[in-house]
């Protein structure tokens, strides 16, 4: 389904997944660290293993509170429904400039929401936000086999300055 698009920024972008739910995504913030540690456990190992590119343990609550250290540098999608679930967050991109005008991006998805757009909602929102920061190139690092995320990276429509296999893992940089 196609997401109704508004500026990601003050205004959270809404994705709708079906006729009573729907996704912010919005700027991550501090007070996001339980929402993220806890969506982290809710993946199921494979996801886990492609996100952190290694076992698919359950992270550390560290790494949580790392992710959501200094507020704007990633994105989470905030579940919305008239249920349970609702306020969960079930999306989260991350950003980590280098301080020489690139970053480094990583993506996860909600197992039950993966292939709906909201990882291309996701990117979408670090272009826009990475062009703000005054970025020319993004690098992101993933499983040779997850084309899912190839995918993603490679319609984006920027061009690709980089693409390399090394060990089973690739790196794809795009330039901005």
């Amino acid at each position: 389904m196609d997401a109704t698009t508004s500026h990601v920024g003050s205004t959270p972008e809404r994705h709708q997944i079906d006729r009573t739910r729907w996704v912010s995504i919005r700027p991550i913030e501090r007070s996001d660290a339980a929402g993220l540690s806890d969506f982290y456990a809710r993946l199921s190992p494979e996801s886990r293993r492609r996100r952190f590119l290694g076992c698919g343990t359950r992270p550390s609550d560290d790494l949580a509170h790392a992710l959501t250290e200094r507020d704007g540098e990633g994105f989470v999608g905030i579940l919305r429904e008239l249920g349970p679930r609702d306020g969960a967050v079930v999306a989260h991109a991350s950003i980590q400039p280098d301080g020489q005008g690139r970053a480094e991006i990583a993506f996860a998805v909600a197992d039950e929401l993966q292939g709906r757009g909201l990882g291309r909602d996701l990117m979408n929102a670090v272009m826009q936000h990475a062009r703000r920061l005054g970025l020319h190139e993004l690098s992101a690092m993933l499983y040779a086999e997850n084309a899912p995320m190839r995918q993603l990276l490679r319609g984006t429509g920027m061009r690709i300055v980089a693409d390399r296999i090394d060990l089973g893992v690739e790196e794809i940089t795009l330039a901005l």
